[in-house]
């Protein structure tokens, strides 16, 4: 599964990237809840960025940001109007004149200023979404920890549960390359990593995500 692009560049130059790439997610997945019974199996699979894509508390964060940045990017936008305003004016006085270098004095020192500004907010940013993903995850692995932990789980794999459409020839190659050849629904443990984590904040978890019966009861 994929996401959507998290974030906007602020004003062009505060283009927010990195760790949004490396979880790109996709839509258009829908994964059945079932448990594996206890000792089943020695394998479990999981699908990261499906957990990613669908919860709750990740999503709000992120939304957070985005409308952090969005009000970053007005600000830099009012600041830039302002710049262009004084550049305007300082055409109006000649040349060398002691009010030209002045004004001209000014707006180089705002332009250097914004240029810092924008700069300092982008690392910012960068910094704040690279800790959402690293507490989130945190959360995951600690779930999966507990639930391999009381089902005799010996490893949790990565996988991708996403349909492939076949009219993409990129998305066929991928699906081509999974390790993942075929799987027993039964290891797909996703749906139960994500209820037992929204549930950690007390948001309900009558679906897994996509509309589907959620899995009733604990581990």
């Amino acid at each position: 599964m994929t996401k959507p692009p998290l974030l906007t560049a602020l004003a062009g130059s505060l283009l927010v990237t990195g760790l949004a790439a490396s979880f790109a997610l996709a839509q258009g997945t829908t994964r059945a809840a079932t448990q594996p019974p206890r000792g089943t199996h020695e394998i479990a699979l999981l699908d990261i960025s499906y957990i990613f894509e669908n919860l709750t508390r990740f999503k709000a964060q992120m939304a957070d940001m985005r409308a952090d940045v969005e009000q970053a990017e007005v600000q830099v936008k009012k600041e830039r109007d302002t710049i262009r305003k004084l550049q305007e004016q300082l055409q109006g006085y000649a040349a060398g004149s002691p009010e030209y270098k002045q004004m001209e004095e000014h707006l180089t020192k705002r332009m250097a200023d914004l240029q810092v500004q924008m700069q300092l907010q982008r690392k910012e940013f960068l910094h704040r979404e690279a800790k959402i993903y690293y507490n989130v995850y945190q959360e995951i692995q600690q779930e999966v920890n507990y639930y391999a932990t009381n089902n005799g789980i010996a490893a949790v794999l990565r996988f991708n549960g996403d349909p492939v459409d076949k009219e993409k020839p990129d998305e066929v190659l991928k699906e081509i390359n999974k390790p993942v050849i075929w799987y027993s629904q039964s290891m797909d443990i996703t749906p139960l990593i994500l209820r037992q984590l929204n549930a950690r904040y007390n948001i309900p978890s009558t679906t897994d995500g996509r509309g589907r019966p959620g899995v009733p009861g604990p581990y």
